[in-house]
């Protein structure tokens, strides 16, 4: 008789352990999302993971496990592995009908793009003699996390510029500046009643105008080095410096509304599984080496995102061309610089860590003797550099660069 119950007691056993492999997974959905699209370097974030069963069979034990890229630290290291990527794993109980959440805050530690893959998730059988798995375990659709370049302090650099921009009045005169006043003239037929000036006319007696100076639209030009000096052990945090310069000074200068572009020697990369927008292979020129430069204008909130987006890509995977042959290329693109047919209404920055003599023979080049420069050489603090004066080129080093604060 016991026998028989013993052996009742094991066929239902098997009977639910069967059942239960067959429907544990029904109606489960797990998500792990960051809770913003974009952040800049050094800031925190949440990552929420969340589990919701809806159905009544409770989940005693389940295992989720997933992976993130280096470079997003854990304010709480628990249940963490850190190897080639960060992999994490926790244990929930999840009761019938019930949504679970958690969040972890997590801070971007460098600019890359982050996405949450090998999601996972097990649970051991009723018997526990073996464990089962989730079969939808990917996240293919959900979208990842832009960790753009740092925001930094580059107000020495900009000064440099809007001085230099203060200087580039234009002399063609094609249209006029309502905010820079030349003159006062005699009204005649041909001018609108809102340019008169009523204090002027009381004073003659006579209908006066006022006239205005003739600007043109300054764009800057960045040419940013993403390269890296083997030979410096110092070179990756320099570059990283360089990166973070640009697209700081960048941001500010489209915030006031300035024309600004920038110029990277690095093909095009792919993002969030496709080729990016908004970029373009550099200009003028048919042969192959030249695919391997960037032009991306940022005169926009959307061409200003491409360019955060462009930024955050892995440079040591890509094919680099020398900062010099980059330079070369554009010198030869535009051999005469002639300010009346505009190239003397840019003012260029150059950013790059390799402060060599044929770095700066081609920036004279492309230079020429219009249009006004500025080498800003990244470097560390404890380096000793001062400002330097060359013609029409100022080369300015950035030494007190810290990483914001989280």
């Amino acid at each position: 008789m016991i026998a028989v119950f013993l052996i009742g007691v094991a066929a239902v056993l098997l009977l639910h352990d069967y059942w239960y492999e067959r429907n544990w997974s029904r109606s489960l959905s797990i998500r792990v999302l960051f809770s913003r699209p974009h952040v800049y370097a050094h800031e925190v974030l949440e990552l929420t993971e969340t589990i919701e069963n809806r159905k009544k069979l409770p989940l005693p034990i389940i295992e989720i496990g997933f992976r993130l890229p280096r470079g997003l630290h854990f304010e709480d290291a628990e249940n963490i592995l850190e190897s080639d990527y960060v992999y994490k794993r926790d244990l929930f109980a999840v009761r019938g009908m019930e949504r679970i959440v958690r969040r972890y805050p997590v801070t971007a530690q460098k600019r890359g793009f982050y996405t949450v893959s090998q999601l996972t998730c097990h649970a051991p059988s009723r018997l526990f003699a073996h464990t089962y798995r989730m079969e939808h375990d990917t996240q293919e659709e959900e979208p990842g996390l832009y960790v753009y370049a740092a925001q930094t302090d580059c107000s020495l650099l900009l000064h440099a510029v809007l001085v230099i921009l203060g200087e580039k009045e234009s002399t063609r005169k094609l249209y006029e500046d309502p905010f820079v006043f030349a003159s006062i003239r005699p009204y005649t037929l041909q001018d609108p009643m809102k340019s008169v000036n009523w204090k002027a006319t009381a004073k003659t007696g006579a209908l006066m105008v006022n006239t205005y100076a003739s600007c043109a639209a300054v764009r800057v030009k960045i040419f940013l080095d993403v390269g890296t000096d083997p030979g410096n052990p110092f070179s990756d945090a320099l570059r990283e410096q360089s990166i973070a310069l640009a697209a700081s000074l960048i941001r500010t200068l489209v915030k006031q509304q300035l024309d600004a572009a920038l110029v990277i020697n690095c093909p095009a990369v792919p993002v969030s599984g496709g080729m990016e927008t908004g970029l373009k292979p550099f200009e003028g020129r048919k042969d192959s080496m030249c695919e391997a430069v960037r032009f991306i204008s940022c005169s926009s909130a959307g061409k200003l995102t491409a360019m955060e987006e462009f930024l955050t890509a892995d440079f040591d995977a890509l094919s680099l061309l020398p900062f010099e042959e980059m330079l070369r290329l554009e010198a030869e693109r535009r051999p005469d610089p002639n300010p009346a047919a505009g190239y003397g209404d840019e003012v260029l920055v150059f950013l790059t860590s390799s402060d060599r003599p044929v770095v700066r023979a081609q920036i004279h080049r492309l230079l020429g003797l219009q249009r006004s420069g500025i080498l800003a050489v990244p470097a560390r603090t404890s380096d000793r550099r001062h400002q330097e004066q060359e013609r029409n080129l100022l080369v300015l080093p950035v030494t007190d660069w810290k990483a914001p604060s989280s």
